[in-house]
Formats: structure tokens, C-alpha cells, sequence
């Protein structure tokens, strides 16, 4: 015995040692299973002996394998062999899944409810077939009048795709019926006889693949490997076979009526995708978004209602988002019109036509004005950005937006501060109830996870071959639940559907609104003109605010008297004589988008009886699944 086991201990030294050797490379080895074939030998008895040829294709090193077969309760699986090329391999191996023990050894372990089989090798970027054998008993059933045999001859347990599959079976007398399951999967049967030939092409990682017979009762001798039921099968098993057959035509028939008339199913797709999300939103907009009556009539105020900023009215009247460079502007002017910064009216000459032409149009010269320390952390914001473009003496609006662009980094930093100082007051401002954007992000997460759910559940069933219409419906209301969240997701964008002011913010919401009217329609209305020079620069702060500077200003070519604008620090005169805001690129518009495009941030610079397969299967015996290492 000692120079067996000196044998022994070396070829699991060598082993190990291969293993280590290879231990750098044990990450990116890969097996593929290219053939496997499956004889199926039914004895006198009824038990089944089996003879499984697995071949693997292996890449980088492997040292091991295994079956795991499983067994139900009345089977039993005996009589078990390992082989390649008609070499048998030795029983005594470990049983244990990645252990290593000498090549040309298998070993066998009833875990209960599997039987697993290991056998060990060495293999190295090779192909290699081996041949495990062993006797099934209880799977075949006996009725009265015939032997039903179930087997799946490919289980379902293997995470490895399967590139072609043959199982023959030979029975001890005619075999009456033969069928392939499950439909989806590419094979077809051939019955001559007492053999049948099932093939099977591309089988998927983790699908079984089952040969069913029905061989009558007298060919066989005794019961002693098969579980015994009364009565007889033979219109059971048929009845259930043709079941499965037209389960499948139906199937069948109902996805071909889905491509018949794809617009009826595309509007039933539309209904369920709309509807739940449409009547969401509705209720979420009806509770929590519908603004309350406050009782306010008026269609104009004539003068800024309350001495809220220009840069936060906005906010209040669209109810949120980010203030952006018409607030910025505002500001600004306001900022000017309060004596912060000082304004002369110039002459700036531009150039037209390529540089062939030149004109002088009317501008803006700022500078430092009176020091105020009672500005607002979104005003100091505005303050920095001027006071860094006339840092070195007083300068042109026209050229503010060249100076900043200079300095982009420094200056688009205040800006975002001016954003964040906005959002920051408006909150405080407490002049918005948001509780409407929770049931709408809870039926977000909701149609989100049923469509992750419906998608897991269609994918892990889909059969590309032959699709079932339960998999395709399931498919279906994914998509019709991706609708609905993308919907969910549209109205939370939408702050008017699931957020309102509050009984003060809507009474105050009311009060502008009747004022940006009043701005809006100014020019047209037959009212007396503001009587102060005061009054008309507030009128045009919160018209640029608005984004409506330009009624202002025609409204003031139009009443404004010419005393006033030439003691105003924010109207000045055109080279036309009249007011407004001078040519195209002094206009307030023009100015506004200037500020908001030097302003903004430098790019980072980033980017049956024979035939096909029939009914569903999955009842049959054996099966399980196996692998390398």
C-alpha cells in the first residue's frame, strides 16, 4: 500500500502545484459546451440505464467536473461510471465542488434530493468528451395498459448554452408515442420502432430538454424499476399531450391575431400605458395642485403691489425653478435705479455690414455708485459681478459682455451664487405647499418596479423560438408601465400639477399677476401714465424681471415726458430722439441672454408521435445540471 499511497500523495502534489502555477490565469478560463449525447437503454424492469457523452471545449486550465442529477422521492440512481475513451475512471475521488484529487478519479455523493457525480482531469486549452453512466429506477410509470417514461435527458440546472443535443432511447418492445418537449426550444423527434431519436440544436443555459414514450405494458417482464399506478394511461397521457398542444396553438393563434391588427393592440397598449398615470396625476393635481379662491377680482394694478424683489416675483408666479438672466438683469437695473451704481448716458460706436459701415447708437457707461449695506446676498451676487467689469474705471454696458467672458470662471461662480441665493429666499418665502410630489414619486417607484418586475419575470420565461403569449403580454404591461412612469416623470416636472401657493402666496401670486397684466397691456390702455419718475424705473425693473421690458419701453416713448427720461438713470434717449433702449445689441432683451451666456460656466470639454417538440414537459426525471472548474 505504501507505494500507492506515495503515488497518490505525488499526483496531488503535482496538482496543487499546477493549480498554483496557474492561479494568475484561473480568472479568465471559460468552458463552452459544443455536443452532448444521451443513450437511454429502458430494461425489462422499467429501469433506465443511462450513458451521457458531455463534450467540452475548455480554455485555460481545468482540473475538475460534475453532474448534479436530481432524484424525487420513490427514484433511486445506482450503478454510477465515469469514463473518456473508453477509459474508465477510478471511484474514490473527492466529492467536494472545486476540490482537487488525481486525475482519472470520480467520486458519487446522494445529497438528498440530487445525486452529485465529480470526476477530475487536467485539461488545458483543449476539447475533451467524457461518459457518464448510471441506472435510473422509479421514473418510468406503469399503468395498466402501458409504461409512460418521462426523462429529461438535458436538465434545466446548467449555466452553460448547449450547441447540439441527440438522445436516443431503445425500449424492450414498439414504442406507440414519442414527444419532445418544451416547444420552445428548436428540435424535432424521429420514432422507428422500438428507438426513438430526439435532436435538439442551441439549447439555452438553464433549459431543460425532455423525450417522453409510451410503451405498452406487456414488453416488459416485471415492475421492479418503475413506479406502479392503476388504471389505464394511455388516453391520460394523451389527453395531457394534446393539452400542451393546444395550449400552444392558441398561443400560437393569439400572437398571429396581434400581428393581424397591431393598431387594436397598439391602442390597448396606449390605454394601459395613459390612463393609470393620467388618473394619478388628476388626483394628485385636484388634492394638492389646484390653486384655493382667494376672493381677489381686480384685472390690473397699476404700481408693483408689494416691494418684493424683481428677481423673486417670477418664482412666485411660475411657483419655483431657477432664476435665470432676466432676473439677473433686473436686478441690475435695479441696483442702478437705487443709486449703487451710476449710469451716464454715451454714444458707442458700432460696426454694420462686415465693418463697412459704422453708426453710433445710444448707450450706458457704469460706475461705482453709493456704498448700501443693507443688500441681499442675491444682490451682493450681482454687486461682484459689476464691480469686477469696472474694477479699472467706469465702463460701457455694451462691453460688459466681453469683460465677463474674460474672467468666466470667477464671474459664473457669482452668478451661481445669485441662483442659489434666489432659491434660497424663495423657500423661506414659505410661499409653496409641495406635498403633492410625493404620491407622484411613490407611483413612480411603483410603475417603475412593476416594470422591472414584468421584465425579469418575461425575459426569465421568453422561448425566441416559440414565444408564449403569457410572455408576450407580460411584455406588454412593462411597456405600458414604463409609459405611465414616463408620464409620472413629465408631471413632476410640471410643479402647477402637484404644487400650490399658500393662501398668503396666492393672494400675493394674484396681486402680480394683475400687474404683469397691467405691463403687458400698457401701451394700448387709455389710463393716466405714472406721474413719477420713480414709478416709471420700477415699471421697467419689474418689466425686464417679466421679460416684457419692451412694452415698457413703448409705452414710455409713447406717455413718458422727455423732462422725465432725461433725469432717469435707466431710460436714456435713441439716436432717433425717442425712448427706448438703443439699437439691437444695448436692447434689454439682447442684454439679458448676454449676461446669461457669459455667465454661465466654461465647458469641461467632455462626451406526438414523432415530429417537432410539443406541450410544455418539465415533469420528466433526471435533468439537473453540471459544470468544470
Amino acid at each position: 500500500m505504501r507505494p500507492r499511497l506515495r503515488r497518490r500523495s505525488v499526483l496531488l502534489l503535482a496538482a496543487a502545484l499546477a493549480a498554483l502555477a496557474t492561479a494568475g490565469t484561473a480568472g479568465a478560463k471559460s468552458f463552452s459546451l459544443p455536443q452532448a449525447a444521451v443513450s437511454v437503454q429502458v430494461a425489462k424492469n422499467g429501469s433506465l440505464v443511462v450513458d451521457e457523452r458531455i463534450t467540452y471545449d475548455f480554455s485555460g486550465p481545468f482540473s475538475g467536473g460534475f453532474r448534479e442529477i436530481p432524484v424525487r422521492k420513490g427514484e433511486s440512481i445506482s450503478a454510477i461510471m465515469v469514463s473518456e475513451n473508453g477509459h474508465p475512471y477510478r471511484s474514490g475521488g473527492c466529492t467536494e465542488l472545486g476540490c482537487i484529487d488525481s486525475p482519472g478519479t470520480f467520486g458519487a455523493v446522494n445529497l438528498g434530493h440530487t445525486v452529485r457525480v465529480v470526476w477530475h482531469y487536467g485539461a488545458l486549452d483543449e476539447r475533451r468528451t467524457f461518459d457518464v453512466h448510471y441506472r435510473l429506477a422509479g421514473v418510468a410509470v406503469a399503468y395498466d395498459d402501458v409504461v409512460d417514461i418521462d426523462l429529461q435527458v438535458w436538465g434545466s440546472e446548467w449555466d452553460e448554452p448547449l450547441g447540439r443535443l441527440t438522445a436516443a432511447e431503445t425500449a424492450p418492445g414498439k414504442i406507440l408515442r414519442a414527444w419532445g418537449h418544451p416547444v420552445y426550444v428548436r428540435g424535432d423527434v424521429q420514432l422507428s420502432g422500438k428507438k426513438v431519436l430526439l435532436r435538439a440544436l442551441n439549447v439555452p443555459a438553464g433549459q431543460f430538454v425532455e423525450l417522453r414514450t409510451m410503451i405498452p405494458r406487456s414488453a416488459f417482464s416485471s415492475t421492479t424499476g418503475m413506479r406502479v399506478v392503476g388504471g389505464n394511461g394511455r388516453a391520460k397521457i394523451i389527453a395531457a399531450e394534446t393539452a400542451d398542444a393546444a395550449s400552444f396553438a392558441k398561443d400560437h393563434a393569439r400572437i398571429d391575431n396581434a400581428k393581424a391588427h397591431p393598431w387594436r393592440y397598439a391602442l390597448y397598449l396606449l390605454l394601459l400605458g395613459t390612463l393609470p398615470a393620467f388618473l394619478i396625476v388628476g388626483v394628485v393635481f385636484w388634492f394638492y395642485g389646484r390653486e384655493r379662491r382667494t376672493g381677489y377680482d381686480r384685472e390690473y394694478e397699476q404700481e408693483p403691489p408689494t416691494e418684493t424683489e424683481p428677481a423673486l416675483v417670477p418664482a412666485l408666479l411660475r411657483q419655483g425653478g431657477e432664476a435665470g438672466s432676466f432676473e439677473f438683469t433686473a436686478t441690475l437695473f435695479d441696483l442702478i435705479r437705487r443709486g449703487v451704481f451710476t449710469s451716464t448716458p454715451v454714444t458707442t460706436e458700432r460696426k454694420t455690414w462686415g465693418g463697412l459701415r459704422s453708426e453710433n447708437v445710444s448707450d450706458l457707461e457704469l460706475a461705482e455708485g453709493r456704498e448700501d449695506d443693507k443688500l441681499t446676498p442675491w444682490e451682493n451676487a450681482v454687486a461682484r459681478v459689476v464691480k469686477g467689469v469696472i474694477a479699472d474705471g467706469p465702463e460701457r454696458l455694451s462691453n460688459f459682455r466681453e469683460r465677463i467672458e474674460d474672467d468666466r470662471t470667477a464671474m459664473s461662480k457669482h452668478f451661481t451664487s445669485f441662483k442659489a441665493n434666489v432659491g434660497t429666499e424663495v423657500g423661506n418665502r414659505k410661499w409653496f405647499i409641495s406635498r403633492g410630489a410625493l404620491p407622484l414619486a411613490l407611483a413612480l417607484v411603483l410603475f417603475v418596479a412593476i416594470a422591472a418586475l414584468l421584465i425579469f419575470v418575461a425575459a426569465d420565461g421568453w422561448r425566441s423560438v416559440y414565444p408564449r403569449w403569457s410572455d408576450v403580454v407580460l411584455v406588454g404591461l412593462a411597456v405600458a408601465a414604463l409609459i405611465n412612469a414616463a408620464i409620472v416623470i413629465g408631471a413632476l416636472t410640471q410643479r402647477k400639477l402637484w404644487r400650490r401657493r399658500s393662501q398668503n402666496g396666492e393672494v400675493e401670486a394674484e396681486r402680480w399677476e394683475a400687474f404683469r397684466r397691467y405691463l403687458t397691456d400698457f401701451p394700448r390702455l387709455q389710463e393716466a401714465p405714472p406721474a413719477t419718475l420713480a414709478l416709471w424705473e420700477r415699471l421697467l425693473v419689474y418689466g425686464i424681471a417679466f421679460g416684457i421690458a419692451e412694452r415698457v419701453l413703448q409705452a414710455a416713448h409713447m406717455a413718458m415726458p422727455e423732462e422725465l427720461a432725461q433725469a432717469s438713470s435707466i431710460y436714456w434717449i435713441t439716436n432717433g430722439g425717442g425712448l427706448g433702449s438703443g439699437a439691437s445689441s444695448m436692447g434689454i432683451g439682447d442684454l439679458a441672454s448676454g449676461f446669461g451666456s457669459a455667465l454661465a460656466p466654461p465647458s469641461s470639454g467632455s462626451g406526438g408521435g414523432g415530429g417537432g417538440f410539443s406541450g410544455g414537459g418539465g415533469g420528466g426525471g433526471g435533468g439537473g445540471g453540471g459544470g468544470a472548474w
